[in-house]
Formats: C-alpha cells, structure tokens, sequence
C-alpha cells in the first residue's frame, strides 16, 4: 500500500532538491508560500538540510544575495511567484549563480514568456505536478476550504466552473504523482445523468485533463503490474449526518471538541511545564511541542513522530484514554531510575548504571512530553464531554442518524426525546443547532410551524435559524409541503436504508464496528467504499465516465448494459470492536519500548510502528507504509484489487477518514481519501450560517481564522477550571483521568457516561 506523503518527500528531496547537484556542493532552496505549505506538509526541515542545503528563503521577502550558489526554486505558477524570479535575475546584481526552477503544478503559456528574459539563468526547468497537500499517509486535500460556497451558492456561474476546473487539475496532479490513470466514477443522486450535477461536471472535466496528459506525454501512465485504480466522485451533499453527529474516536472527538490549528493541539502551558518535560528536551522532542504565538499557549505537532498518536487515533476515546493512563504508569515504574535523577531523589548507584541513566535522559524526556500531551487531550475532552452534557445530546444524534434505538427498536417520540436536550441551558447553541439539523435531515423536511417551536425551545438565535435554511442550498428538503426533488431511491445509499437491510439480513457485527451506544452511526462513505470492492456498487446511482474492461468492472449491481450507456452518454457529452487488549499493549517489534535499564538500547532508535497493530491503514487508525519490509507491504494490498480513491467536493469528516482505515483493516484493499479540506462540525455550520450571502469575504479563511471562529463558542472553548496544561507527570496524583483499579471482568469507571453497546 503506498504512503501518499512517503511519496511527495521523495518527489521533493530526490526528484527536486538531490537532482542539483552543483560544483559549490551547497545550494538555496526558494519557496513562495503555497509551495511551502506543500514542502511542510511532506519534509521536516532536516530532511532538507542535509541535503547540502544552506537557506530555505521566502521568494517574497527581500533576501541576502548569493552570487556564488545556485538556487532551487520550488513555485507555484502564479504571477506574482514568476515576478519575483525573474527580478532575482534582472537586477543589476543577480541574486544567485543560476536557477533551478521547479513548479509544483503546469505553468500558464502566458508565462513562460516571462522567463525567456531570464533563460540564460535557467539551468533547470521541470513542473513536478505536486499542487496537493498530503495530509496523513492516505489522506489528501487539495487546500480548496471555500469550495462549499463556491459549488452549492457562488457568486456567479463562472466561480463554480472556476472551482471545478481547479479540482480538475490538482486531481490529475494526484493521479501524476502516483503514476496511474484511474476509470471514473461519479455520484449522480438523479440517476439521470444530469449535467448540472457537480460530481458529474467534475468528472468531465478530469477526463478531459487525463486525455490531455495523455497526449502530451505517450509514456503516462507508467507500465505496472496492477489493475488501473477506481476514482469515485462525490459532494458534500452525498451525506450531511457526518458532518453533524459527535464521533468520540480520539482524533475526531478531539478535532471536535479542542482548540486546533492546523493539525497542532493547543493548549495552555502552566509554569510546571519544565517538569512535564514539554520544553528544555533539546533537539530531538522539538517537532512535538512548540510555542505558539500566544506565550501562554503551547502547540503540540501530533503526526508520525508521535507513536502514541499513531496507535490510538482511530480508537474509542474509551480505549485510547484508558491506553494512555496505563502505559504512562508502566511507563514510569519501568523508568524509576531516570525518575529520581531528574526529581533529585536519586541514591547511590554505581557509574555505569548512572551513565546508562544519563545517556537516555533526552529521549526519556521526549516521550514524557507526549505522554503529558495525550493525558491534557484526555482531561479537556472528559471535562467538555460532561460539562456540556453530551451522553444525552449524543444519544439523541445516534437515534436521529441511525433510525433506531440503542436496543435496535424505532424510535417512538423523538421530538419528546429531543426536548430534554432544546430547553437544556447547560448544553451551548451549536450542540442544539446539530440536534435540529439531523432532525429535520432525517425526517426529509418538518411543517414551518414545527421548525419555528423548535427554534423557541432551544433559544436559538436568527443567525443559527438561517444556518438551518441554508441546508436547502445542500439539497436538503426543509418543509414537508415542498415537493421532494427527484431522486434515484437505492435504499443501501439512504439514510435509514440501511437499517431496514440490516433487519432484514440480521447482519452479524463485525470486529471494527464500535460497541458503544454512542458511537453506533457509520458514516455512508464506508458502505460506498465496500460496495465498491466487493462489486456491488450500483451502476446508475455510481455511473462510470469511462469504464473498465468487463473483466476489471466492478459494477455487479445493475445490468452492464446500464453501466456502458452511462460512460457512453458521458462520453458523448463530454468528448473532447469487540476486545482490542492485545492491540493496546506495547508491540513485540519494539522490545520494550518503555525500558531505559541499558544504555541506548530502545530510545536511541525510535521503535517501528507495526500499523497492522493498529497504527495505520492495515490497521484500526493510523499511518501506513511503514508496515512490511521497505514498503512492500504496500504493494500486496494492490494485488488483491484496484485501489480505490475517493474524493469529496467541499470537505471529508474524520469520521469518515477513519471508515477508510477500518475498511484497508476488514477488506485488505489499498484506499485513498481526498477531499478539498477536511471539516469539523463547526466549521461546516459556521459554513452554513454565511453561504446564501455574496459576499466575497464570507469564505472561511485561514487556520487562525477557524481557530479564533471556534473559540467564540462553546464548543470549543476551554474555562480555566479545565483548561489543558502541562501536568506535572512526576505526581503520583496527576493521571486525573485514571481511574481505580478494577477486579478483572469489571469495566473500569473512568467514563460512565460511555456505555457500551450490549451484544445481540
């Protein structure tokens, strides 16, 4: 299975950076900020660094001249970054030696007349077709996040042709930077094949791009032993519950409910920071933890540097806390010598056992640090999860998305149940704003009288009102008196169809679905991904723009002649959980991975995640690629099938990411998940309240933006009685999450209002 970012860190160091070689040995490496973004998202700042690089400078700000050096520049093709290159050249004084000039995406013919004036300085001219961001191993994003205006209420006509084209180009940048040529397929809620619908304009204008590639370059794509993947297209409004139901998996109910800034944890950092050991670790810690603008606050990078993270970011919140706690403790009674030498207790040992402990100091210290930013994440999300009441409010959502009970029966009243939650003055507005969505989404539209009571109970403002009418722009019926829109009723890719099928058949559960009443929604994307593998996604709800061969189709569902005259209508168109124990322990690869007793043995080389184990898409959460001798385990899973990507038009849900995971686990089928951002629930509402407005300054904006957007709710926002902060993990009392110790076959106490599923 291929690791997207593995992927573009090669492109970058070796195809980019190792390919200039100049006689001075040392080069610069020039960026503008988008390419930046790019090169963060895939490299850290060392891997460049050895790569006989001396500067990264931004090509925007004035810089120190180098006349001896050659430079590399990684652009994006745009003007003003075409601009400043060629004035590095034009001045009197040319800033470098020579250029090395590599775009991250095509560069426009109207500006490659701008670099003949410089041509003499060119050395080196390539387009790397890297114009995405890779944000996990299998995850993607193309870093569109107003893409949900511009496709379902933009300005103009022309925006969202501009926004679809755009897509266009940055998937075919994907498909380049893999080496393949997917068969398209595309969500088409009318069956009809509508040429107005956005999944269904999308995938003609890919296809135009992948014949235009095609025609310029003979050789794409690159000769390879497996079956041409299988791209699904998709739009937000496919499934609007994901975006609104409390997911409590770690790295969803964190991204829920916690301050984030673009990946990174914040939290504020107390004076007894030292002694967590969350600064002053020197050089090895620093990608964990970083200080953010904000003295008082703390960021923490939570990415495949951090194991804890890689192995517990797709558990239930349950499990993932419980995990933490124990292993911190193991953690410490196998590390009591480190312990005492930096509290001062520390009796008289002989010297080697004290140059053992001394040697592992920095590492012990590292993973101190993660260990006190995974229990603050464990302490804020309990404290918000009772504060704001959410056992009731989730219990609400589950019965709303799923169409049933916990104990499977139907719903009898649930305006009655809803109430409680309304008029509840402890549970904030957005909380009840996801409640009434849900509701008036699953009852397909509710009598205007009702939705206005509705409103009056939960005290909701006219912004949060507007926010609920704006789901109409998604397709969404508001009013049981408006006619419903056309639509192809395949009951498996409906809200409540599933449950129906699953009475029917008496589906066993299987290993990954989650065993808490909580947790029992599973977002529509996994059916879609399954149906898909296992050749049962339907043809006319999922037609094909250009089919695979009748041996590779696999479109069971709906006769083959359906499937071929929807690819040729387009064609013409468009011509030119059970029991995880054994999981949650430390892994038998590592040795002991919480042992300092020798004196480099296990922290000197960090220890490698087996994903299988959990960690990564071969498992329940994680990174993948790192699994199998170098990478090959990638490659197996494509043996057994295509891989399949998926992509959606205006923002991808944890929830669903993690579907993704669980599937690679159950199916052991290669699986990519794109989007153009990924979303939390108050993002997408806040998206909601401003997209029937023109103003062009409604978009969503930056990161700090979003971050400053959430605090101003209580969703997000932390009182000072629970705020995060860098527990002192040498107190024997500071697990505030832990709790007592249980006979075994006693479920711990430490979350009650987590019950768990019972089995049926």
């Amino acid at each position: 299975m291929s690791n997207l970012r593995e992927t573009v860190r090669k492109r970058i160091l070796v195809d980019m950076i190792r390919s200039v070689q100049p006689t001075s040995r040392w080069k610069i490496v020039v960026v503008d900020a988008k390419s930046l973004r790019i090169l963060n998202s895939a490299c850290k700042m060392a891997d460049i660094l050895e790569e006989n690089v001396t500067l990264v400078e931004d090509i925007t700000r004035k810089r120190t001249s180098y006349p001896s050096k050659d430079a590399i520049y990684f652009i994006s093709p745009l003007s003003e970054s075409v601009h400043a290159l060629v004035e590095d050249f034009t001045r009197a004084k040319p800033m470098y030696a020579c250029a090395h000039v590599f775009f991250s995406a095509p560069l426009p013919d109207n500006l490659i007349g701008k670099l003949r004036e410089i041509g003499q300085f060119i050395q080196t001219f390539r387009e790397l077709n890297i114009d995405f961001m890779p944000k996990e191993e299998q995850v993607f994003t193309i870093s569109h996040p107003n893409t949900l205006y511009n496709i379902f209420h933009p300005p103009t006509p022309a925006t969202a042709t501009s926004e679809l084209q755009s897509m266009a180009s940055k998937l075919m940048s994907v498909f380049s930077t893999l080496g393949e040529l997917p068969h398209i397929r595309y969500h088409d809620v009318s069956g009809e094949n509508h040429p107005d619908g956005i999944p269904f304009r999308l995938a003609a204008m890919l296809k135009r791009e992948f014949e235009n590639k095609c025609e310029q370059e003979p050789e794409f794509p690159p000769k390879s032993s497996f079956r041409q993947p299988v791209l699904i297209l998709l739009d937000r409004s496919f499934d609007l519950m994901s975006p609104l139901v409390h997911e409590f998996t770690y790295q969803a109910m964190m991204n829920d409910l916690l301050v984030m800034d673009d990946g990174k944890y914040v939290y504020q950092a107390e004076d007894n920071e030292d002694a967590a050991g969350t600064s002053g670790m020197g050089a090895s810690a620093a990608p964990t933890s970083v200080k953010s603008a904000d003295p008082k606050l703390t960021k923490a990078l939570l990415d495949e540097t951090d194991v804890i993270w890689m192995l517990i970011r797709h558990w239930h919140f349950v499990e993932a806390s419980a995990y933490v706690i124990d292993n911190f403790k193991k953690f410490l009674m196998e590390n009591k010598a480190a312990v005492s030498y930096l509290s001062g207790e520390q009796k008289k040992v002989d010297l080697n056992e004290m140059k053992d402990t001394i040697t592992s100091i920095p590492q012990f210290q590292e993973m101190k640090a993660k260990f006190s930013v995974h229990i603050n994440i464990c302490n804020e999300c309990q404290a918000i999860f009772e504060r704001r009441r959410l056992d009731l409010v989730a219990s609400v959502e589950q019965d709303l998305a799923t169409g049933e009970t916990a104990d499977g029966k139907t719903p009898r009243n649930i305006v009655v149940d809803m109430t409680p939650v309304l008029v509840d003055t402890q549970i904030p507005a957005y909380d009840k704003l996801r409640v009434l969505m849900l509701y008036i989404i699953a009852q397909e539209g509710i009598q205007d009288l009702d939705r206005k009571r509705l409103l009056d109970a939960a005290k909701l403002s006219l912004e949060d009102s507007q926010a609920i009418t704006n789901l109409g722009l998604l397709g969404v019926r508001l009013s049981s008196n408006q006619e419903k829109k056309k639509k192809l009723n395949v009951p498996r890719y409906t809200y409540y169809g599933r449950v129906a099928e699953k009475k029917k058949k008496a589906r066993k559960r299987k290993e990954g679905d989650v065993p808490y009443d909580l947790s029992r929604f599973v977002p529509m994307l996994k059916y879609i991904i399954e149906d898909q593998i296992s050749g049962n996604l339907d043809a006319q709800l999922f037609p094909w723009i250009n089919a695979p061969p009748n041996d590779e189709n696999s479109a069971k569902a709906g006769s083959s002649s359906t499937a071929a005259a929807a690819a040729a209508a387009a064609s013409a168109m468009f011509s030119t959980k059970s029991k995880i124990p054994a999981a949650l322990q430390p892994l038998a690869s590592a040795g002991n991975p919480y042992s300092l007793r020798t004196t480099r043995a296990s922290w000197a080389k960090k220890p490698k995640l087996n994903m299988n184990d959990g960690g990564g898409f071969g498992g329940a959460g994680g990174g993948a690629g790192a699994s199998g001798k170098n990478g090959e385990d990638a490659d197996d899973l494509r043996k057994n099938g295509p891989r399949v990507v998926i992509f959606i038009a205006g923002g991808v849900t944890f929830s669903e990411i993690r579907s993704g995971y669980e599937i690679v686990k159950e199916l052991k089928r290669d699986v990519i998940i794109g989007s153009t951002s990924i979303i939390n629930s108050t993002q997408f509402i806040n998206v909601l309240k401003t997209i029937h407005s023109k103003d062009e300054a409604r978009g969503i904006g930056s990161s700090g933006h979003l971050a400053q957007d959430s605090l101003s709710v209580d969703a997000v926002a932390i009182p000072k009685s629970v705020q995060g902060s860098a527990i002192d993990l040498s107190r024997k009392d500071s697990t505030r999450v832990a709790a007592k110790e249980e006979p075994a076959g006693k479920e711990k106490k430490g979350f009650k209002l987590f019950k768990k599923k019972e089995k049926e």
